[in-house]
């Protein structure tokens, strides 16, 4: 297990003597961002990488911020207390203005739905992945006392991310080579797309049924 930038770079460097750093043909800064893209595209692929939080209503507030940097919710449970109530249900904001006009004005005794509005981009550092994600609660409650969600999802990794090697070799250094031979090699970067993909396939294999309950969409 190593930091998913360091342990990734140094399988790269390896098959690529002499070509990643300084004054060689691509760049650390370069290589470096994409092995986070090609982390994030495994971790959803995946389902590597899985975050939970838990948000304490408050009295007719729509909008919640997430200190997990979600890129995807899996799911969402509502409690009373320490009582668990339910799931709420996802929902875009094309579907709210399908169920209700001026939806946004609207409040209830209980929430039904959610939507993730916004997700953090891929970090420069290990900090600044913590933007970012922000929930819409619908109906917001009108009376909050002792009601919270559990918010369970996919969440941005950071450079400092561990992840095992054997993930790193299937799925993320593949990735990186397709994109490094994209111009160059287009045969051969196709090649490497399809591994990362059957890499994908295969760590999903082992990582699948996470959940006993099944997540729920509109």
């Amino acid at each position: 297990m190593s930091a998913v930038v360091a342990g990734t770079k140094a399988k790269l460097q390896n098959l690529l003597p002499g070509r990643i750093g300084s004054n060689n043909a691509f760049s650390d800064s370069y290589v470096e961002e994409l092995i986070m893209a090609g982390f994030h595209e495994a971790a959803e692929a995946c389902s590597l990488v899985v975050g939970t939080e838990s948000v304490a209503l408050a009295n007719d507030t729509l909008v919640y911020d997430l200190a997990e940097p979600f890129i995807e919710i899996t799911q969402v449970e509502w409690f009373d207390g320490s009582n668990r109530k339910g799931h709420l249900t996802c929902a875009t904001l094309s579907d709210l203005d399908k169920m209700s006009r001026k939806w946004w004005d609207s409040t209830g005794a209980e929430s039904e739905f959610y939507s993730l509005l916004s997700a953090p981009g891929i970090p420069e550092t290990s900090t600044d992945a913590a933007d970012g994600s922000r929930i819409l609660v619908w109906r917001p409650v009108t009376d909050a006392t002792d009601l919270s969600l559990r918010v369970t999802g996919f969440v941005c990794g950071t450079t400092t991310t561990p992840i095992s090697e054997d993930v790193q070799r299937m799925c993320i250094v593949p990735y990186v080579l397709s994109h490094l031979n994209a111009v160059a090699n287009p045969n051969m970067a196709a090649g490497y797309l399809a591994q990362f993909e059957s890499g994908c396939d295969i760590v999903r294999g082992r990582f699948s049924h996470r959940y006993d309950e099944p997540t729920y969409g509109v």
